[in-house]
């Protein structure tokens, strides 16, 4: 994670109430990193985005271990499952 922000611990206590936290902070103590703080919005988008490249990252697997179906076999094993449900 590239943070162009960074601060020490009581500089962070001190500026806490007016600090601008819309691009991540790298909070430091003794001149080594202790925390990296940011605006929950972006934390929520990153772990989305954390979470689709895991997806992709199950999906390339998949697809250089064989394990994929044609669309039409797609197709045909859904409207199975609404058929049955409708039976």
């Amino acid at each position: 994670m590239a943070v162009s922000r960074m601060t020490t611990v009581s500089a962070f206590k001190k500026e806490l109430g007016s600090m601008d936290v819309s691009e991540p902070i790298l909070i430091t103590q003794n001149g080594e990193p202790l925390y990296v703080v940011q605006d929950p919005v972006q934390f929520d988008m990153q772990q989305e985005q954390l979470a689709l490249l895991r997806l992709l990252s199950f999906a390339e697997k998949d697809v250089k271990g064989g394990s994929t179906l044609s669309s039409a076999s797609l197709k045909a094993g859904l409207k199975g499952l609404l058929d049955d449900q409708h039976s």
